[in-house]
């Protein structure tokens, strides 16, 4: 099993007067094979990180490792509990977003006991290639399995997976793809908001064709996306957030999408929650899509919340926190593999 560089509480010292694009530098290119930075830089850029997402240092460090092929080595954002982990939070991001996007989450993680690990998919943040851009999907499944199956995150121990909008359905690209006579997983799964179609499916596509060769790159979206007003300004000049994403990934997500029908259903029970206002997903027939795909899925609507349940506001973020941690509950009863 990797050894993940581990940076104390202690040795985190406050990050000063860095701006947030030298410790997201850094990030980007630490930890590559024969890559020669120091360590003091990287525990000073991961103290920065913390700052800018306003978390306190982690109690029992943090640290920062790579996994996957030569070319596609993937970053992980680790961070530990105090003592003896309970367990390991696994987070998939969405789209234009990142490991540590969702600070609620490593907050959760950490008060509960468990170790946070946050994967930068292919085309994000500290991850390799253009930014937000994949050619398949099955980048996506590939960057999901190397973390789960590739000796950094413990199997003796309960594991919860969480993908959120893209990030769900790069875990669902993972376990669809896997071979036909495997066993169900034994870790937990929890999707939010999973991409599976975006609203307005048909129209989009026919505005692609139209305007693509105009629009190369979309405008990056913020709206609808929380009902925290604050999210939107912290969105702005997050440095490790993509900008302005390729309008071609539509075809990418397209392509995937036409392929879940040659799928074969899997027997995970994955517990599947909704924003009951998302204005950025097709919630119908992305759920009539997984439960085909997944038939032990358990679905539930949390009335009014918006598309970002990760950094959703007030009680709409209460109430996914509290389905979160019901769910690392139950999985102290179950190794994760």
């Amino acid at each position: 099993m990797p050894v993940p560089a581990l940076v104390p509480a202690a040795a985190a010292q406050a990050p000063g007067d860095r701006a947030p694009g030298d410790w997201a530098l850094v990030l980007s290119g630490a930890r590559f094979p024969g890559d020669e930075t120091p360590p003091e830089a990287l525990a000073s850029a991961l103290a920065a990180a913390d700052a800018h997402y306003g978390l306190p240092p982690a109690p029992g460090g943090a640290a920062f490792e790579r996994l996957g092929p030569e070319g596609l080595e993937c970053a992980v954002h680790l961070r530990f509990p105090a003592g003896e982990s309970r367990g390991t939070l696994v987070f998939v991001h969405g789209y234009q977003e990142h490991g540590l996007s969702a600070p609620a989450m490593v907050r959760a993680a950490l008060d509960s006991g468990w170790t946070y690990a946050g994967l930068d998919l292919p085309g994000h943040d500290a991850s390799p290639g253009e930014r937000g851009w994949v050619d398949d999907f099955s980048e996506y499944g590939a960057a999901v399995g190397a973390l789960l199956d590739g000796g950094l995150v413990p199997r003796d121990r309960p594991v919860l997976v969480v993908g959120f909008s893209t990030g769900a359905a790069a875990i669902a690209e993972f376990l669809s793809t896997l071979p036909a006579d495997a066993p169900a997983r034994t870790e937990r799964f929890l999707f939010l908001s999973p991409l599976v179609r975006i609203v307005a499916w048909w129209p989009s596509r026919l505005g692609l064709f139209l305007a693509e060769w105009a629009m190369p790159r979309l405008p990056g979206r913020t709206v609808g996306m929380t009902h925290d007003k604050a999210w939107k300004q912290s969105a702005a000049r997050d440095p490790l957030r993509v900008g302005d994403p390729p309008s071609a990934w539509m075809h990418v997500l397209v392509r995937w999408e036409a392929s879940l029908d040659a799928r074969a259903p899997r027997p995970e029970a994955i517990r599947v929650l909704w924003g009951g206002s998302d204005t950025v997903v097709n919630a119908a027939y992305g759920r009539r899509s997984l439960e085909r795909l997944f038939p032990a899925s358990t679905h539930e609507e949390i009335r009014g919340a918006y598309h970002g349940l990760p950094f959703e506001g007030g009680a709409y973020l209460e109430a996914v926190l509290r389905i979160l941690r019901e769910e690392l509950a139950s999985g102290e009863t179950r190794p994760g593999g």
